[in-house]
Formats: structure tokens, C-alpha cells, sequence
């Protein structure tokens, strides 16, 4: 009870009474749509199972509890990532898109996974071996410039971002580069799949040779992160790497080679 009542405090204290109430409303509004779908402790997506009893009540869960978690993802990888590929994906998370990618595979340890936040990890793990996969997780954020990266990550695991401040304290995990990951794993011919929150448009920037040598590219785009023109000069850059726009769901555009 005290803790709930330090939460409240909390709320109000750093966003005053009038925001305040209205994020008070939200988590309410929230927490009971969630109840509304059950007491469940695993989802079924995909032929996949994801254990959802000791998330965070945030969206996140809802999305996972209505089934529409990542959906654009999910129907992209499986109508388009070939059995014969390895996989790159840049933003795990807790590993839906990844677990349901992994089963496509002929090889499925040739598929590795980055995750920046090392709160989510133990999920990602978790979810890896009640799946049977055999991807592989770095703990690491897509940089450059730098050989660690500090940010705050968001108590809703969807979402995180290196472009904000997600209130919680902060974490640093080391950087890697996409060109790393290619020459480390050793992968041949591979379908890139790329949920990073704005991240995308520095990857484009520093590393079009590696993108280049992609078969396929699953990207989720982030306006709202970088603004409609630097959305544009991406998919510009893509499309001068030989890529062009072959499906596209909500803010998820597929692209291969043309």
C-alpha cells in the first residue's frame, strides 16, 4: 500500500496536479483493460509462446495480451525472410518478432539479436528457451563515436529509445556497429530486421556498404523520432543502395533488392 501511495506521490510531484490526474486516469484506464483479457500467464502469437505474467502493465502487455503485439513485424518476416537466410535483428526486445523469425530458419543459430536495454535481456533469454531457438543475443546499442552508450530506459520495455529520457536510471551498455556483427558472426546472405527508434537513420548514415549487402530489410520507421524529412532522406539512401518498397503496414516498410 505505501509503495502505491509513493507512486502517486511520484506522479503528481513531477508533473503536477492538472497532468498529473490525467496520467493517474491513463494507468487506471489502462490496468483496466488489461484485466479485461484475463488473469493469463503466457500468449500464443504465431505458433510462439511468450510468458506475460511478470511484465510491467504498460502497453506493451495489452498489445501482447490482444495479439497484435508487432504484428506488421511478424507478418513481414514470415511472408518474406527466406529459410535459407541468417537474420539480423537490431531491437529485440523480449523477443516476439525474434522467437517467430527463428522457427523460418534452416539454420536458426544463424540469426543474432541486439538489444540495448539489460532489463529486458532476462525476457529475451526467458522467452529463447521456452521457444526451442537458437538466436543469438548481444547486449549491446547500435553507435557510433563512441564505445558505450548511457541512456534511461522506459518502464514499458516497447519503445525504448536512445533519443529519450525514459525516467528510469540510467544504463550503459556497450556499442557495436552492424558491420561488426556481420563480420564477427561470419553470415553470409542476410534479411536485416530493424526496430531501433530512430537509430535507423544513423545506421543508413554511417554504414550503407553492410546495409547494402542485405537481401532484405524489415524496418520500422520513427517520424515522430526524427522528423518526415529525415524519414525521406532514409529511404532515399535505401533506395540508392538498390533497395526498393515492395510492402509497407502502419510504420513498417518492407524493402528488397530491385
Amino acid at each position: 500500500m505505501m509503495r502505491k501511495l509513493g507512486s502517486v506521490y511520484r506522479i503528481f510531484r513531477d508533473n503536477g496536479f492538472r497532468s498529473g490526474s490525467e496520467t493517474l486516469f491513463n494507468f487506471a484506464k489502462l490496468r483496466l483493460s488489461i484485466f479485461s483479457k484475463g488473469n493469463k500467464k503466457t500468449v500464443s502469437l504465431d505458433g510462439c509462446h511468450f510468458a506475460v505474467g511478470s511484465l510491467p502493465n504498460t502497453t506493451m502487455k495489452l498489445e501482447l495480451l490482444k495479439g497484435s503485439y508487432e504484428q506488421p513485424e511478424r507478418n513481414a518476416a514470415r511472408a518474406y525472410i527466406q529459410p535459407d537466410w541468417a537474420v539480423v535483428e537490431l531491437g529485440g526486445c523480449i523477443g516476439v518478432v525474434a522467437c517467430i523469425t527463428n522457427k523460418l530458419l534452416r539454420n536458426p543459430k544463424a540469426h543474432v539479436v541486439l538489444e540495448a536495454n539489460p532489463l529486458v535481456i532476462p525476457y529475451l533469454e526467458a522467452n529463447r528457451a521456452a521457444n526451442g531457438s537458437s538466436f543469438k543475443i548481444l547486449n549491446a546499442a547500435l553507435a557510433y563515436g563512441q564505445e558505450t552508450v548511457t541512456f534511461s530506459p522506459w518502464l514499458d520495455f516497447w519503445g525504448n529509445s536512445l533519443h529519450h529520457d525514459g525516467k528510469q536510471p540510467a544504463v550503459t551498455v556497450a556499442a557495436t556497429q552492424l558491420e561488426q556483427i556481420l563480420a564477427s558472426e561470419e553470415l553470409g546472405k542476410f534479411a536485416l530486421i530493424c526496430d531501433i527508434e530512430g537509430q535507423e537513420y544513423e545506421l543508413a548514415m554511417h554504414e550503407p556498404e553492410a546495409l547494402g549487402r542485405a537481401e532484405l530489410i524489415i524496418l520500422e520507421l520513427h517520424p515522430h523520432l526524427l522528423g518526415e524529412a529525415k524519414v525521406e532522406t532514409l529511404l532515399s539512401k535505401l533506395g540508392g543502395l538498390g533497395f526498393q518498397e515492395i510492402d509497407r503496414s502502419a510504420f513498417v516498410v518492407v524493402m528488397g533488392k530491385s
